[in-house]
């Protein structure tokens, strides 16, 4: 998370809790970990813990990943991974069982036929 953004949270952190005791020390402590935790989730759990708590949040309960945030990530990451599969099926053409195997349509189509007659037997 970049400063200003990490100076943001804790501003509000901080107006979410008047009686927060806060000073110059614990504020750099809290924002040199911001700096190095998820904006995102960061953001998402201090306004999860503003709505549900009505005590001043630990570093460990904002900096942690957001399982809803994970969520979602994980989500997009499947969506452009079968938006590429999808992609690559489009451009390549796919090859007819019996090319796979390595032999000619008759040859395959005798196989095929002969498995079917097998099965309902």
């Amino acid at each position: 998370m970049e400063r200003q953004d990490a100076l943001k949270l804790f501003k509000k952190l901080a107006s979410s809790y008047p009686s927060w005791k806060v000073d110059r020390d614990i504020a750099e402590n809290w924002l040199e970990e911001l700096e190095q935790a998820d904006s995102d989730s960061c953001w998402a759990n201090a306004k999860e813990h503003i709505r549900e708590s009505k005590f001043a949040p630990s570093i460990a309960e904002i900096v942690k990943p957001n399982a809803r945030i994970a969520a979602e990530r994980e989500k997009q990451r499947t969506r452009e991974m079968l938006d590429e599969q999808d992609r690559l099926r489009q451009t390549v053409p796919a090859e007819p069982p019996w090319k796979r195997e390595g032999i000619t349509k008759e040859e395959w189509m005798r196989r095929t036929i002969a498995e079917h007659k097998a099965k309902k037997s």
